[in-house]
């Protein structure tokens, strides 16, 4: 097998207003790191393939479709072949629509589209001869933070008897004289919280910079996050220590890999159509805008501009709802799957912010090891509950598609997903459980 690496800084002007905390008033004040795009190129036998991580909250299923076309297009490779991921970070440029905090920047957008194009250039021109190595260890950098509370109900908290993220999943790509690092852990990357207003990449950047000093390149993709937050908050100290944390469980995964001989490389991607929830009646829907969301803590909710903010996005979000159901209704969601063999292991990337659970149980039904499931990927579709979270409520449940999309995905959403992997692993020739 060859591969070749290259990564770009895509890190916004300094005052760039920053996506991801409706609570977070002010412009951008400065960077804690660079957010950077990561582009990794594999080839063997004839299958090329192109893997890019970036430092984003997330791209319109629009925008990634887009720069999916044009990576292919540069590159020569169907555009199936291309993984395209965002990290989520909390602390990157307005790369998406959230109704109360803004439009997507088109200018960063296009931008960004020329500096993706060149390291994917870079990185295939750069392939080389490798082995591939796979390896895991013991980590957890989040925790499960759908807390129930006394006489029902869930809020943003801590549920540490919840499912979440105990391993990081490690493959290697080894020349001689260089290595570069793929590696999919899950939580959310907000340490740097909505008061901090530094340009970061969170915990995943400072963990790679651990790593590219100790003469590896990264490439690092996240998990299914969506009901998973960081264990530790407290600004770019907390991402730092929390980084060098995971950098050390990957240096650990390293020294125990186990080598694969021969490798295969297979990729192949398909869209799915995700139909939405059933939806209320308007007026039912119009009288919950009244109730306190759960998206900001209390104390932020006291500030007479955040309060503003949620009843603008809430509105605009009624109107938009409205106007599309007077249009003929609702639309599916569409949605796009990868899954790759690489060498013995899987690499599965999902779009939207699914919940740990799915993740785990996708694992499950792959006969291989490891399965590095990535959510984050392709265009951004919203939050993909487990059906069970439905009838407990929450944020991912109740608000979140107050910011972006029409209304809450089916409860069928997961297994629509799972579904999809399942088909494509066969068609690649992988057996299931």
């Amino acid at each position: 097998m060859q591969a070749g690496f290259a990564a770009v800084s895509i890190t916004p002007q300094v005052g760039a207003m920053l996506d991801g905390f409706i609570a977070r008033l002010k412009p951008s004040a400065g960077v804690d790191l660079p957010l950077m795009a990561r582009a990794l190129w594999l080839e063997n036998g004839g299958i090329r393939a192109l893997i890019v991580g970036l430092d984003l909250l997330a791209l319109s299923p629009r925008t990634a479709e887009q720069l999916s076309e044009a990576l292919a297009g540069d590159l020569g490779l169907p555009a199936e072949q291309v993984i395209l991921a965002c990290t989520h970070t909390h602390s990157g440029p307005m790369s998406v629509r959230l109704r109360g905090l803004g439009e997507a920047d088109e200018d960063y957008l296009r931008q960004l589209e020329q500096k993706v194009r060149r390291a994917a250039a870079e990185a295939e021109s750069s392939k080389r001869q490798i082995s591939l190595a796979w390896g895991m260890a013991p980590v957890s950098i989040g925790v499960n933070r759908r807390q129930a509370v006394p006489g029902g109900g869930v809020v943003l908290g801590e549920n540490p008897d919840g499912p979440t993220d105990r391993i990081v999943r490690v493959a290697r790509f080894s020349s001689p004289g260089s290595s570069v690092l793929l590696f999919v852990h899950a939580a959310h990357p907000y340490c740097l919280r909505g008061d901090t207003s530094l340009i970061s990449p969170d915990f995943f950047g400072h963990a790679a910079r651990h790593l590219e000093e100790r003469g590896h390149a990264v490439l690092y993709l996240n998990g299914c996050a969506g009901d998973i937050a960081a264990r530790r908050v407290g600004g770019p100290e907390a991402a730092c220590r929390e980084g060098i944390r995971l950098a050390e469980a990957v240096l650990s995964a390293c020294d125990g890999a186990s080598s694969d001989d021969p490798v295969e490389l297979r990729v192949r991607s398909r869209h799915v159509a995700i139909p939405y929830d059933e939806i209320p009646e308007l007026g039912e829907l119009e009288r919950r805008l009244d109730e306190a969301d759960r998206t900001v803590r209390d104390e932020e909710r006291e500030d007479p501009q955040v309060r503003r903010r949620l009843r603008e996005a809430g509105q605009q979000w009624l109107s938009e709802l409205r106007e599309a159901l007077a249009q003929g209704g609702l639309p599916p969601v569409e949605g796009r799957v990868s899954v790759a063999r690489l060498g013995r292991g899987a690499l599965v990337a999902l779009p939207g912010e699914n919940f740990f659970a799915t993740g785990e149980r996708i694992a499950d039904r792959l006969r291989t090891e490891p399965v590095c499931v990535a959510a984050y990927a392709h265009g951004y579709i919203g939050y993909v509950p487990t059906p069970d979270a439905y009838s407990e409520g929450g944020y991912e449940v109740e608000d979140a598609h107050r910011y972006v999309g029409w209304w809450r995905l089916s409860p069928r959403a997961p297994a629509i997903l799972e579904n999809c992997v399942v088909r494509l692993w066969e068609e690649l020739g992988g057996q299931l459980q």
